[in-house]
């Protein structure tokens, strides 16, 4: 099941997609660091580790990075990854 979903997201588009998006989203906490912070913002303490994650697994699948171990795979699989740089993408612009 995840190397089929890695087989269905294996396109040069759609990682360059993600690396774009996950680029972006820390350019945006880097832009604005206040705004993703626990204390001064809305988003918890987890939700801030979450966006970093999603920001090195969107790095490591844009640049075509396929890890071997099962763990690492889980890890870093670009789906969830997908969904949060998206969210977070959208908190940040709208």
């Amino acid at each position: 099941m995840l190397d089929k979903s890695y087989q269905l997201l294996d396109k040069g588009p759609i990682r360059a997609l993600v690396l774009i998006m996950a680029l972006v989203m820390a350019f945006c906490v880097m832009w604005d660091p206040s705004r993703f912070a626990a204390n001064t913002s809305s988003l918890a303490i987890w939700q801030g580790i979450l966006l970093i994650w999603s920001v090195c697994a969107g790095a490591t699948f844009g640049l075509a990075f396929r890890p071997k171990h099962v763990v690492a795979k889980c890890l870093l699989h670009p789906i969830p990854a997908i969904i949060i740089l998206i969210v977070g993408l959208s908190y940040f612009f709208f």
